[in-house]
């Protein structure tokens, strides 16, 4: 029952920091933030990727703090990869090279 708490618990804060952070990063458009349901997606992804490993020993604090924090590594490595002029359509690297 741990593993299941902790591995969506991880995804969810994961999505929401994600959706959250992303839309503030991307700044405004026509005056208003844009919340864009594919940082979502790839947050969910993002935080079960982070959490795969430690989901049944960490506490599901931890599993919150990992699920945040994958989400940073995703936007900052996606961010990066945009500013290398590297094509990665449907962010796999991000998601599964440096969130993993």
């Amino acid at each position: 029952a741990k593993t299941m708490v902790t591995t969506t618990l991880s995804a969810g804060t994961g999505a929401v920091t994600t959706l959250f952070i992303g839309s503030l990063m991307q700044g405004k458009v026509d005056g208003a933030y844009v919340l864009k349901l594919g940082d979502a997606n790839n947050g969910v992804l993002a935080g079960l990727v982070a959490i795969t490993a430690p989901c049944s020993t960490c506490e599901p604090y931890g599993a919150f703090i990992i699920g945040f924090g994958a989400a940073f590594v995703y936007l900052g490595s996606n961010a990066l990869l945009t500013a290398c002029k590297i094509d990665d359509v449907v962010s796999a690297i991000p998601v599964h090279g440096f969130c993993g």
